[in-house]
């Protein structure tokens, strides 16, 4: 896992830095930003695509009905640009409030 998500953080924080020169420019004057910066490019980034699961049990769920044995995907992206909890989630604010608060990995703070 650590092999995709690296490649892909990197990859993508570059294209954002790019394409976000303000951005990059901030980081420029003050490299005390890399900690929230790195958090803020794996939100921004989203370097898993998905995960996949198999319900357990009948549940509904934003009223539909999720069967027991239904194969469900999680689009990660999708939860690290919902503007109904992050500000602007199309942009790349590298001191951005709250970064580490992302779904990238699933739920809760990733430490590797």
């Amino acid at each position: 896992g650590g092999n995709d998500t690296t490649r892909n953080s990197i990859s993508g924080g570059l294209l954002a830095l790019n394409q976000f020169p303000d951005q990059y420019a901030k980081l420029q004057a003050d490299p005390s930003v890399i900690p929230n910066m790195v958090a803020e490019i794996i939100r921004w980034q989203t370097p898993l695509a998905y995960m996949r699961r198999t319900a357990t049990q009948d549940v509904e769920l934003g009223g539909k009905t999720i069967r027991k044995g239904d194969k469900v995907a999680m689009w990660y992206v999708s939860g690290n640009r919902d503007e109904t909890v992050i500000e602007n989630p199309n942009e790349l604010v590298i001191d951005r409030d709250r970064a580490r608060q992302h779904l990238s990995f699933g739920f809760g703070i990733h430490r590797c």
